[in-house]
């Protein structure tokens, strides 16, 4: 079967589906993962790192050389529009733009299955992604949680309700979400402290909202062996450039992932993917 893991940059899809593309591979699949946004600052060296990952996991990387946001539109140089930004800002023919480069990608790769981020964290890049995701009609599509955001408990919650889920999740309040703050080691990056003010009242706001319930959610989790997470760090490591900010080491991955697990219930790494319907 030939699977195409969506990622809307260099590293999303070994973060987020590392051990799902160890075990396809396995299986005898043949995974292709497309970056989406890579043109930009320091790309050259990103996608030499991204070649090496691809190398150490078993999967083939393709790149599509869209600008990444920041590059692409002023605007995203704010930490606040780059996370929590109005998707009606992003223009209709980007959107379509995006998708149809996807839609020519799979047939041309007679791709079977598309797994696309669910966008958990809301970058902008990501969000612009899951909507092609639910814009495709020739593949079958799955969503996979974004990592390291999911790690911060309330993101996933809030992102099911943003989208209108029925998912049934473990309830998170505010408290719980706000004393999370120093839990995590990316989230000194990902919500600095600096820019709390404006960006944490956002995030517990997604967090109170109601979802719609209009979408039936379908999940399919995979429980990590130990050799798994050890040859998906391996391949993290590649990306020397951004693991500095999320895991920099195999401790802390370890660490964080696992403080996010006990938090969802689970008792050891496990990850996670949705179908929509």
């Amino acid at each position: 079967m030939k699977i195409c893991i969506v990622s809307p940059h260099i590293d999303d899809a070994v973060l987020s589906c590392g051990i799902f593309i160890q075990r396809r591979v396995a299986a005898g699949d043949e995974i292709l993962v497309v970056d989406i946004f890579t043109k930009g600052k320091n790309d050259t060296r990103r996608a030499t790192e991204e070649k090496e990952a691809m190398t150490r996991i078993g999967a083939t990387g393709y790149i599509l050389d869209e600008f990444d946001a920041p590059d692409r539109d002023p605007r995203y140089k704010s930490t606040k529009e780059l996370f929590l930004g109005d998707m009606k800002d992003v223009p209709e023919t980007f959107l379509a733009h995006v998708t149809q480069r996807l839609e020519s990608f799979f047939k041309e790769h007679g791709i079977e299955l598309a797994v696309f981020p669910l966008a958990a964290g809301t970058h902008i890049d990501h969000r612009i992604a899951h909507e092609a995701g639910r814009r495709i009609k020739s593949v079958p599509v799955k969503y996979y949680e974004d990592r390291p955001y999911i790690l911060w408990p309330g993101i996933l919650q809030g992102r099911m309700n943003e989208i209108g889920s029925d998912a049934s999740l473990p309830r998170v309040s505010r408290e719980q979400m706000e004393g999370a703050l120093g839990d995590y080691y990316y989230l000194t990056y990902f919500v600095p402290a600096d820019r709390r003010h404006e960006t944490l009242p956002m995030y517990l706001a997604a967090l109170d909202l109601a979802s719609t319930r209009k979408l039936r959610a379908a999940s399919e989790t995979l429980a990590a062996t130990e050799s798994e997470l050890k040859a998906m760090y391996h391949s993290l490591a590649a990306y020397e450039s951004q693991m500095v900010s999320i895991y920099p080491d195999y401790d802390t991955f370890i660490r964080d992932s696992l403080s996010y697990e006990k938090v969802a219930g689970h008792d050891g790494y496990t990850e996670r993917s949705w179908t929509f319907t």
